[in-house]
Formats: structure tokens, C-alpha cells, sequence
């Protein structure tokens, strides 16, 4: 007995896939045709996107995340970048206008003394601060002119703003100014107000000076301008000097203890004029 060459009916066949393929494809006609023309999918197509949408969204959330850590890192670095490049123009800003004020304060500073030169018979030489001496014990500066320049010891320095000092030590290139405020240095002075004479008496530790031999009975307040006297013949009379800054009611048999400031500080005021006068040094 011979084997069939067809395997038993043992399941129910359905149609082929082929067949399958075609009605598929048909069927699929049919729906794209119906929804082009009524629109048939249309409800159907919204319920889904309703129901899936959230589901969509959920899955982008990573994405979304990732895109807008990565905008906020990028923002952080252009502004940090910014930052840096608004401190760097800021600076070099800072320092023009530093520039720019100082050279508008030399400017003042000049024609100041450009002015004051003009109220002096004798001839000046303008000078500029160098720099102040670290000696605990006494106030010098150190200016710009020397023996070369014809300065001698004893010559009167000036700034705009009145009195700084004396020539004291004389170099090549350079010379130190005792300041008004060395105890070393006293200049015969005049208070206008009370119209009483004194001597200035450096301090020597601090920036100020007091003023010696006053009139016991003058009624000197605090503020009083006090000026040059021109009675040593070194200083031309009627440069400021100072102002009072305390008084000390005089006891018997003491003089009144008058302190004052001078009406410039050295290292503040870079211009000076150093007066050309007749010196016994």
C-alpha cells in the first residue's frame, strides 16, 4: 500500500495568504477611498491620537529633558561668557577713566601753579614727587630736580594748594624736601582772622604741624586759615599753609597748644613748584 503524497486532513485549512494579501489589500482600498470621500476614519483617527497621545509624550520626555538641560547649559556658558568679557571691558573702562582723572587732576594742578607762578617776582622750577622716604622719624619726600637744575638747599617747595616744604638734601638728579610737617621745619606764619603772628613746628609722627609763640589773649578758632608771614625772606608772605584744627586754652605760663594741617599732602598732589630764592645754606 503506497503513502499519499498529501499530508491527512488533521486541521481545517483556511484560504491562502495570497488570498489573504489580496483582501487586505482591497479592503484597505476600500477604507482609504471611503475616508478621502466621507471622512469615515476620521473619529476613529481622533479617539486613537487621544488615547496614544499621552503615551507619545511620556516616551519624548526623555528627549524633551535632555534638549532642555542642554539649552540650560549652553545659556549658563554664554552668560558666564558674557560676564567675563562685560568684567574685562569694565576693567580696562575702570582704568581709562583712572587715567583720565588723574591727568585731569595734574591738569588742575598746573594751571594752578601756572597761576601762583605768575604772583612771584622770582623764577621757579616745577618739579614732581617721586616718592616719600620710609623713615619713621622724619617727613621727606624725594622730587625730580636736582643740582643739575640749578636747586639749592634751602629752596621753598609749593604745590597748588600751598606750603609743602624745604629743600633740604640735593643730588645729581634729585633732591629731598623736608615737609611742613618734620619736626625740623618751622616757618613764621600769619592767621588773617585774629592777625597774629606764629612759627609752625612740625609734628614729626603724624601729618600736621602746631603753631609756637602765639599771642596769649588771640581768640583763635578752629578753622582759622593761616598763610606765610614773608618775615624769614624765604617764603613770599600770603601762601596758605594750614588750617587750625584744635586749641588748647593756654595755662599760666604756657602757650596755647594749637594744632593744625596743611593745606597739601605729598604723594596726593604730584606737581610742585620749587621757588627760586636768595639761600645763606
Amino acid at each position: 500500500m503506497s503513502l499519499a503524497q498529501t499530508p491527512p486532513p488533521l486541521f481545517k485549512q483556511g484560504a491562502s495568504a495570497r488570498v489573504r494579501l489580496l483582501v487586505a489589500a482591497f479592503t484597505a482600498l476600500v477604507l482609504i477611498n471611503l475616508d478621502a470621500n466621507f471622512r469615515f476614519l476620521e473619529k476613529i483617527r481622533s479617539v486613537v491620537f487621544t488615547v496614544l497621545n499621552p503615551i507619545v509624550e511620556l516616551i519624548l520626555l526623555p528627549r524633551d529633558g535632555l534638549i532642555f538641560v542642554s539649552d540650560h547649559i549652553n545659556t549658563i556658558s554664554s552668560l558666564n561668557n558674557r560676564l567675563f568679557r562685560l568684567e574685562q571691558e569694565q576693567a580696562l573702562n575702570s582704568e581709562s577713566l583712572l587715567v583720565l582723572e588723574q591727568l585731569k587732576n595734574e591738569n588742575a594742578d598746573l594751571r594752578k601753579l601756572l597761576n601762583l607762578k605768575s604772583n612771584f617776582s622770582n623764577s621757579s622750577t616745577a618739579a614732581e614727587i617721586r616718592y616719600k622716604l620710609p623713615d619713621p622719624y622724619s617727613k621727606r619726600i624725594v622730587i625730580d630736580r636736582g643740582s643739575r637744575d640749578q636747586i639749592k638747599i634751602g629752596q621753598p617747595v609749593i604745590s597748588a594748594d600751598g606750603i609743602v616744604g624745604q629743600i633740604t638734601q640735593v643730588f645729581n638728579n634729585k633732591s629731598e624736601v623736608t615737609l611742613l610737617s618734620d619736626s625740623n621745619l618751622s616757618i613764621p606764619v600769619f592767621l588773617p582772622r585774629t592777625r597774629i603772628k606764629a612759627i609752625t613746628k612740625g609734628k614729626g609722627t603724624t601729618d600736621g604741624f602746631e603753631l609756637n609763640y602765639t599771642d596769649l589773649s588771640a581768640n583763635i578758632l578752629i578753622g582759622d586759615k593761616i598763610f606765610t608771614s614773608g618775615l624769614d625772606g624765604l617764603y613770599p608772605p600770603g601762601i596758605i599753609v594750614g588750617e587750625v584744627t584744635s586749641v588748647l586754652a593756654a595755662t599760666p605760663g604756657q602757650f596755647p597748644v594749637i594744632n593744625a594741617k596743611p593745606s597739601t599732602l605729598a604723594g596726593i598732589k604730584h606737581q610742585l613748584l620749587i621757588l627760586n630764592v636768595e639761600t645763606e645754606y
